[in-house]
């Protein structure tokens, strides 16, 4: 008896850990991660009552031993205006590149492998958009937002992933900005920077030296905010494009229901980004801290990405349905930007709370007059696009 007790045990702890393992294999798999990169968008206002775009994307399986089959591409365009643009009319047209499966006279996607990232093989697909209206309807768009969605079936079965582009329209005269006013009781002044609708495509160093530029000199500061920047990195996230594991789903009920990691969307995003084993972590130290009565235990041991996940509605149009995660490598970013430019450069996160963090800084920064200077939120909350705000000591040559 107790030799058949010890032999089902045995049999229990073994199919126990196999099948921890292959749950483990599953969940880190990446499914069917075919990503889009963007190769050149061009529009053009060949007419008053024209717009055109000419877009080319490259498809790419990031799989390195499994193949993901592309069974439709569907871009949709969104204008983003000033005013109405019930008089336009818009048609956007996707066709495939490859010489082994050409575009079809019909427009019918034909469905085709995109080979495993071993091969280092891309696809090129090739979109076009036209809008045709009025032209005061037209001068009022100042962006578009395109939204490919990629019809894919492989490892997770049929699955539709997504792509964003933002392309802007108009662009900020430099000395367009709002006026010098005092900051931090007089230690300095401060002029927030409007930008266009920054993106991807963007670079943060070109976007420094064409909007502060012509304000900053030096001994300034000129500060960027971690969304912004964040989202000029790419790391932004649609949440159809998540795998929802159960430490998001059910660790979500644990975090405050008004912050962003109060959804499974923000709190997958941070597991992404920091890695389950710190997340669980935290969340177990969060827990022990409020038995014994001490708050933020989560957020000291998840670092400070727990703290800049900006979840769905945190952002302005068209960022306003992504989860924006903090950026990456911020001093890195604010090192290279000073040797480009010659100008100290920090990355803060900043609300109307007063509260502010420096995320990332150039050597010479001080610390504490940018979070003193920045403490009523000159840039605002997002639809002032001024995401720049560039500060002067008072004094200061």
């Amino acid at each position: 008896m107790r030799t058949l007790q010890f032999l089902a045990a045995g049999a229990a702890v073994v199919g126990g850990a196999l099948f921890g393992a292959i749950e483990g294999r599953y969940r880190r798999h990446p499914g069917n991660d075919v990503v889009v990169d963007d190769v050149a968008w061009n529009p053009s206002r060949p007419a008053p009552g024209a717009l055109r775009v000419e877009g080319s994307v490259a498809l790419r399986n990031t799989i390195r031993l499994r193949e993901v089959m592309v069974t439709d591409v569907r871009p949709t365009l969104t204008l983003l205006a000033d005013g109405p643009v019930d008089g336009c009319a818009v048609q956007v047209t996707v066709r495939s590149e490859r010489a082994d499966f050409p575009a079809r006279a019909d427009r019918y996607w034909t469905s085709y492998v995109v080979k495993p990232a071993r091969y280092d093989h891309v696809s090129p697909v090739r979109i076009d958009v036209t809008v045709d209206g009025p032209a005061d309807e037209l001068d009022g768009v100042y962006a578009l937002a395109i939204e490919i969605a990629l019809d894919t079936y492989g490892f997770e079965g049929p699955r539709t992933r997504f792509h964003h582009v933002v392309l802007p329209l108009r662009f900020p005269d430099p000395a367009d900005a709002p006026p010098w006013r005092p900051a931090a009781d007089g230690a300095c002044e401060v002029r927030p920077v409007r930008t266009h609708l920054l993106g991807p495509l963007d670079d943060v160093v070109e976007v420094v030296r064409r909007y502060a530029g012509p304000h900053a000199r030096p001994g300034d500061v000129v500060t960027i905010g971690e969304s912004p920047l964040a989202i000029l990195q790419r790391r932004f996230i649609d949440p159809r494009n998540q795998r929802y594991g159960w430490i998001a789903t059910r660790g979500a009920q644990f975090m405050s229901g008004e912050g962003s990691l109060g959804t499974a969307g923000g709190l997958q995003a941070l597991i992404d980004d920091v890695g389950a084993v710190r997340v669980v972590a935290a969340l177990i130290g969060g827990a022990a801290g409020k038995a014994v009565g001490r708050a933020g235990w989560f957020y000291r041991l998840v670092g400070e990405q727990g703290r800049l996940v900006d979840d769905v509605t945190g952002n302005l149009p068209p960022y306003d349905n992504m989860i924006v995660i903090g950026p990456a490598d911020a001093g890195a970013v604010c090192a290279a930007v000073t040797a480009a430019t010659g100008l100290l450069f920090a990355v803060v996160d900043a609300n109307d709370l007063g509260r502010v963090d420096v995320v990332g800084a150039s050597a010479g920064v001080d610390h504490d007059l940018v979070c003193a200077a920045l403490r009523a939120n000159p840039a605002g909350n997002g639809e002032e696009t001024t995401p720049i705000v560039v500060i002067r000591p008072t004094g200061a040559a």
